[in-house]
């Protein structure tokens, strides 16, 4: 049997390209094809390790979102001119101790740095994976690392953080644009909100930051300042673009500072990666990710492959760490099998432990 194996991460358990090795090792007997995929958050490094074998990994010292110092990687394609990077590795909340979390004042600095770090290697192209990240400062801290000198009413430059930029009167972009002068970058993102209202960063993703009630308000002062100071500056409307909210705003300050390309990263991915044409020749689709609930069809990579898959009338494995299945009942998906993870488990906490045990146990049984 011919299988296309696109494994998304399993998040808190195994990224992509772990889950992609156990299908490899425990499909075997199958003739198998795994392509670890995401859609701009976690994974889009592995994703482009995939598309281009040759690569290569550097590793540059940059803060995170606290502002401490950490080794954080991005990767040169083979064509020395085409950098990637993922916000989530350089100021993530995975991993974040929640005490730790810091709404306010979290910042995007460490994101400038590796992207001052991609040009320095000789990157004109530069990829930015925009989720799952501590931050929602959107992308002041990175802006100042690139060059930008971002100044309250007496001219002194502002505080790292949100919170900083309910002071901001002006922002003097004119070394940033010189540094990047001649470099396009493309944010990949993995949801399409806005940067401000009932569906922006700060109202729906705050929380997740650890933002309280009073501190979601705050943030949304914040960075209707930020949007209308870079709308003074550079003459852009920046609140109203879609996915502006993502990665904490970061691809806000991407689209008003560097002038960057915004795009929804699963079909742009998939796109770039000619990976419908796979489908057609396999005789078994599995995917997996976390969890399946309703956000899988609003722009999520799993989702993507199983509209692919109805296309193109092959029959799909979805495995996750848990399904609310109550969202598959107005989906015409007949050729979906599932198979949850926590149906074999003690509990919830027991299936991420154990998650590579369980996705083991699911692949042999095919």
């Amino acid at each position: 049997m011919k299988i296309l194996a696109l494994p998304n991460a399993l998040k808190g358990s195994l990224s992509a390209r772990q889950a992609g090795q156990i299908f490899i090792r425990t499909l075997n007997r199958h003739t198998v094809r795994v392509w670890p995929i995401c859609d701009g958050g976690d994974g889009l490094l592995d994703f482009f390790k995939t598309l281009d074998a040759h690569a290569q990994t550097f590793f540059v010292t940059a803060k995170n979102a606290f502002l401490k110092n950490k080794r954080v990687p991005f990767l040169l394609l083979s064509d020395g001119k085409t950098a990637v990077l993922e916000t989530a590795k350089i100021c993530g909340l995975g991993g974040a101790d929640k005490r730790e979390l810091d709404p306010l004042g979290a910042s995007s600095y460490g994101v400038g740095q590796v992207l001052l770090a991609a040009v320095k290697r000789g990157a004109k192209t530069i990829y930015v994976g925009l989720g799952g990240v501590a931050t929602n400062d959107g992308g002041a801290g990175m802006a100042v690392a690139c060059g930008a000198r971002l100044l309250d009413k007496k001219e002194r430059p502002i505080l790292p953080g949100a919170q900083a930029l309910l002071k901001l009167n002006q922002a003097d972009l004119s070394l940033l644009r010189k540094n990047f002068k001649g470099i396009k970058i493309v944010g990949i993102a993995d949801v399409t909100n806005p940067l401000l209202g009932p569906l922006g960063s700060a109202r729906v993703f705050g929380p997740q930051k650890g933002a309280t009630a009073p501190q979601v308000k705050i943030l949304e002062r914040a960075l209707t300042t930020w949007a209308n100071v870079l709308k003074k500056e550079t003459g852009k409307e920046i609140a109203p673009v879609e996915s502006a909210g993502a990665a904490g705003a970061i691809a806000a300050g991407l689209y008003g500072c560097f002038g960057a390309k915004l795009c929804l990263g699963a079909a742009e991915l998939f796109k770039k990666a000619n990976l419908e044409a796979q489908f057609k020749r396999a005789d078994l689709i599995i995917t997996c990710e976390g969890k399946l609930d309703k956000q899988t069809f609003y722009g999520k990579a799993p989702g993507l492959v199983l509209q692919l898959a109805q296309k193109h009338n092959k029959p799909v494995l979805f495995i996750c760490g848990q399904a609310e299945t109550s969202v598959l009942r107005r989906k015409n998906l007949p050729s979906l099998q599932i198979a949850a993870l926590l149906d074999f488990a003690a509990n919830e906490q027991d299936a991420k432990k154990h998650a590579a045990n369980y996705l083991r146990r699911v692949c042999k049984s095919i």
